[in-house]
């Protein structure tokens, strides 16, 4: 008992931090940034520097992700397949297939391009020049794969989310 209290308490905190992070990314800060021209990638760069946020969201997701698993296991006795046929099996897989999507694309596209576009501004930085007009087409590039793929992210945690929150009515 205090074991699936603990693992939803994980879950649900984490969850929450994670889907909260990519919506509020996606629909405030990439519009904001993109607005502010050349100082939005600026901010970026500083708020990736500062506050490692590539690195914690990963985190929160992986504790996410890996927190509904273990969820869905004890659920569905054993992911049990009679389980995922019921309403309640369906919806919860469902949603957890969305944040599952969510997480990978982030995994997968998300931070390396961030990672790519942090090592460019280094790069830049250490020869104490501006990013050449090379570097600059590839920044916009990667800002661009990284805006369009967060934005997808934010869709897919919002759908999870709303699974998750409706779940329990069925």
């Amino acid at each position: 008992m205090e074991y699936l209290i603990l693992l939803r308490f994980i879950h649900i905190v984490s969850a929450i931090f994670w889907a909260g992070s990519i919506m509020y990314l996606a629909w405030f800060i990439v519009p904001t940034v993109k607005a502010l021209g050349p100082d939005g990638g600026k901010f970026m760069q500083q708020l990736s520097r500062t506050n490692k946020l590539p690195i914690v969201m990963m985190v929160t997701g992986v504790f996410t992700v890996l927190g509904g698993i273990l969820l869905i296991y004890q659920l569905s006795g054993g992911f049990q397949s009679y389980w995922f046929g019921t309403p309640h099996g369906i919806i919860i897989s469902t949603g957890g297939t969305f944040a599952l999507i969510a997480f990978i694309l982030g995994l997968a596209i998300n931070l390396p391009t961030v990672n790519r576009i942090a090592a460019i501004g280094a790069s830049a930085a250490a020869s104490g020049t501006p990013p050449s007009a090379e570097q600059q087409q590839e920044l916009l590039k990667l800002r661009n794969k990284l805006f369009k793929t967060t934005n997808v992210m934010a869709g897919f945690v919002f759908l999870a989310a709303i699974a998750m929150s409706i779940v329990r009515y069925f």
